[in-house]
């Protein structure tokens, strides 16, 4: 590729201030000083970027560079005025695809739904189909975990041209809010896009400065979508409407819609109808909680669009489950159940199923709330737990420069707004081993806030630990009487 073509895409979209006019060829795009290849063309990105990365990556073999600020080096550049929209256009530029794009956001739910609608298409197509959940990638290339809920987009679209090379067709994806805020999906196109709902949450001076900056960031990813699911019991659903109003839309909910959810029934699994106006079909899942039928139900629609059978979308639902998301341990004396919801809109819904399925138990439940972001969520979550549970443990979740013991002190507050039952223990380790031995059978315990995560971030430091799942079935085992 040449540097003229890259400078005239960028101009088309105003991006360009100024730029060396030159004959050089670009083999390879990377924003990591570590990852230079010969004949690279180099993106200053980033919020603590140093001229020292760019020194390196010219040492190394880059032969250009894409920047919002002039350095003194002795090859071309290209400054121009986002440098992060320009990143994004390179990206789709050098790594093109032809995938049918399917995007998820919301406050919560989108990894289950994204979870669910792999499933269908799986059975559908009769391979696997490309992925990007929160942890977890599948390009037909490669598979395995990755840290952001969207990824950077230059990673982005070079796992799409994976998935193309391999003749994937399909990926489904979850688009975030700082996706959207920081241009990881500048330029994108989506042939589906679900909306699922909205809830004040991501407020902090790392990533929404408040709920406004969140929701039009949400709404902004419904301008890339040709085709937009909405659940029609989403709060400011008439803002989600308007922005919506020149699209192919298809809503769906519980009353009022082109598919009404009907006669939900708790049992092993729940099982739910859903009536689209003519017909209604019986759908099975194997995951507790009524937020998960309105999962599910936006993931049917995505089937029946795509044209999977109803066999296809019954064995796709019925076989979804998440590790971290609602997962049940049926050892020890009560059951124990992990789950990823750390805000109020998940929290709550959360809660009502526990009340729903358990109601004869007291509810004890083992959370934190993140030190350098959401945080909103110490009281949300705190007056949650106040209203809902018997008993709380407060412990650590990812507290990154913060105090442990002040960041379960400011939850605790809120507690103490409806009950005094709780306790503070700072390490979750020691906190789940707590809980478990002092159940009893009356009970239901509940660990959230982080799902399958095996770390936590300690200052600006991912430090490894094992799993809330891995240490509920360690501590188990010591206890007399627990069968494997």
């Amino acid at each position: 590729m040449k540097i003229s073509d890259i400078v005239n895409v960028l101009k088309n979209n105003d991006l360009v201030i100024c730029y060396d006019d030159c004959l050089v060829n670009i083999d390879y795009v990377s924003y990591n000083s570590k990852d230079i290849k010969e004949n690279t063309l180099f993106i200053c990105k980033g919020n603590h970027f140093k001229e020292d990365y760019l020194k390196n990556a010219v040492s190394l073999g880059a032969v250009c560079y894409v920047s919002e600020v002039e350095y003194s080096t002795n090859i071309p550049k290209i400054i121009v005025t986002d440098v992060r929209k320009s990143l994004s256009l390179i990206a789709e530029l050098f790594y093109t695809d032809n995938l049918f794009k399917i995007g998820i956001t919301g406050t919560k739910g989108k990894t289950t739904v994204n979870y669910f609608i792999n499933n269908i298409l799986t059975n559908y197509l009769g391979y696997k189909p490309g992925i990007i959940a929160s942890h977890y990638l599948y390009t037909g290339k490669r598979e395995g975990s990755h840290e952001l809920t969207t990824p950077e987009s230059l990673d982005l679209h070079k796992y799409f041209k994976e998935m193309s090379d391999c003749n994937l067709k399909y990926v489904s994806m979850e688009v975030s809010s700082q996706a959207i805020k920081h241009s990881r999906v500048y330029n994108m196109h989506f042939d589906i896009g679900i909306f699922l709902n909205i809830s004040e949450d991501h407020i902090s001076t790392l990533e929404h400065k408040d709920f406004e900056d969140y929701f039009s960031c949400k709404l902004e990813f419904l301008k890339m979508c040709d085709k937009v699911i909405v659940f029609k019991g989403t709060d400011h659903l008439d803002r989600v409407m308007e922005a919506v109003c020149d699209k192919d839309v298809i809503t769906f909910g519980f009353s009022d819609a082109d598919y009404i959810i009907k006669n939900i029934s708790n049992g092993s699994n729940i099982s739910f109808e859903l009536f689209d106006g003519v017909n209604t079909e019986i759908y099975e899942i194997n995951m507790l909680g009524e937020f998960n039928v309105v999962n599910a139900a936006s993931a049917i629609i995505v089937g029946k669009i795509i044209g999977a059978s109803y066999k296809d979308i019954c064995k796709g639902l019925i076989n979804t489950s998440i590790s971290g998301r609602m997962n049940i341990i049926n050892k020890g004396v009560c059951p124990i159940i992990i789950d990823y919801a750390h805000n109020r809109l998940s929290a709550e819904a959360f809660y009502k199923a526990l009340k729903d399925n358990f109601p004869n138990r007291k509810i004890k439940v083992i959370f934190g709330c993140p030190g350098d972001k959401g945080f909103n969520r110490r009281k949300e979550m705190g007056e949650l737990a106040g209203m809902y549970a018997d008993y709380v443990y407060l412990t650590e979740e990812d507290p990154g420069h913060a105090s442990v013991r002040e960041i379960c002190n400011e939850i605790a507050f809120y507690i103490t707004k409806y009950h005094s039952n709780y306790e503070i223990i700072e390490n979750r380790y020691k906190a789940i081993a707590k809980a478990l031995r002092d159940a009893t059978s009356d009970d239901v315990i509940a660990l959230l806030g982080k799902g399958d995560e095996n770390y936590q971030i300690i200052g600006d430091t991912f430090v490894p630990y094992e799993t809330d799942k891995e240490i509920v079935l360690k501590e188990l085992s010591k206890i007399k009487g627990v069968k494997e």
